[in-house]
């Protein structure tokens, strides 16, 4: 399994990139709007719980999303994959290639 992905996957990939982080961006204000909701905690247990949830999901967002090479296209992808940000169709739109190195990684991450 090569490093870098073909041009034509990139450009799938950088769009694909982009839609993930808006879904993910969705999850984590609803995520924030339940804690912020909570009527049985205080003000400041909310916020000491919205503060953690932006500290974790940082580190996600860091993880998936940060630093978009083409190097690191194909491990991203399966991160996003994993967190469930990727439709089925969106994959579909990747080569056979990148399809069979997903499924490799998803091998390795249940053994």
């Amino acid at each position: 399994m090569s490093g870098d992905i073909s041009e034509r996957d990139w450009k799938v990939f950088r769009e694909v990139h982009r839609h993930a982080l808006e879904r993910f961006s969705a999850r984590i204000l609803a995520e924030a709007q339940a804690e912020i909701s909570r009527p049985e905690s205080t003000s400041h247990e909310r916020y000491l719980r919205l503060y953690r949830l932006f500290e974790e999901r940082d580190h996600d967002i860091a993880r998936a999303f940060n630093d978009l090479r083409r190097s690191t296209a194909l491990m991203q992808l399966g991160i996003l994959d994993v967190m469930g940000l990727v439709t089925p169709q969106e994959l579909e739109r990747f080569s056979p290639e990148v399809r069979e190195s997903l499924a490799l990684l998803a091998r390795f991450r249940k053994a």
